[in-house]
């Protein structure tokens, strides 16, 4: 209970100092129409901000195939489990992209994360609602479209445990409607860092980036089949266990 506690104030104070030093030159930089600036700054700061938050956590991490990581993909697309709250900065820390994810709409009351969300080119989806899914779904194949990477998780919530969920319907509409690259990310035991017990608690965490995959020429029946191959290969390194 003590290591959750003293985390809580940890990233509270991280938080609350990085809406000085990263959040607000990155807005201002927006304003003064420096766009590609802004990009830059937020690159490099995404990444930090990420750093610092997993280094905080009682944390090993091991990461494979960042050789697959594309470096001129012009449309790329995430494409991950989700185990745990800790998985947006795991993945921003450990893979070298500046992203955008698919949130849930509740983060945007949460104050001053919901300032890094937005900075990073996230959108937020309000998953009771039809209406926002779509607009989610449009809004993300355009920013994609426009070079923006986006992250998403196609369970639709943590699995809170070493298992993964089945893909949501529709939830890779995205990467196929805008003919991007899917990146496919594999996490493993990020569940053990808080959700196993409610406490903040070690955990040896691996992250596996595998080979990209291309979708600009996929008809509708190898969408379908392509969405079973890439839970088969995401789900791949969750069979090995916890070791």
């Amino acid at each position: 209970m003590v290591r959750t506690v003293l985390y809580a104030v940890y990233f509270g104070l991280v938080l609350l100092l990085s809406q000085v030093f990263m959040i607000l030159p990155n807005y201002i930089l927006r304003l003064l129409g420096m766009k590609r600036a802004s990009r830059a700054f937020m690159r490099i700061n995404a990444r930090v901000m990420a750093r610092t938050v997993v280094w905080g956590l009682p944390a090993k991490i091991s990461v494979e195939g960042l050789e697959h990581v594309p470096r001129n993909a012009p449309r790329l697309c995430i494409v991950s489990n989700h185990q745990s709250l800790f998985d947006i900065p795991i993945v921003v820390a450990n893979i070298p992209i500046l992203m955008g994810f698919i949130a849930k709409a509740e983060l945007k009351k949460v104050p001053f994360l919901n300032f890094w969300l937005y900075a990073m080119g996230s959108i937020m989806l309000n998953r009771k609602s039809p209406h926002s899914a779509i607009k989610a779904i449009n809004d993300g194949v355009e920013r994609i479209k426009n070079g923006q990477p986006i992250c998403i998780f196609p369970e639709g919530t943590r699995s809170r445990s070493p298992e993964m969920g089945t893909f949501k319907p529709g939830s890779l509409k995205l990467a196929f409607r805008s003919k991007a690259d899917i990146l496919p990310v594999t996490i493993r035991n990020s569940y053990q860092l808080l959700e196993g017990t409610g406490k903040i608690r070690p955990a040896r965490i691996y992250v596996t980036v595998h080979p990209p995959i291309s979708t600009a020429e996929l008809d509708s029946a190898s969408q379908k089949k392509l969405a079973e191959r890439l839970q088969t290969v995401i789900g791949g390194p969750l069979a090995a266990g916890n070791g």
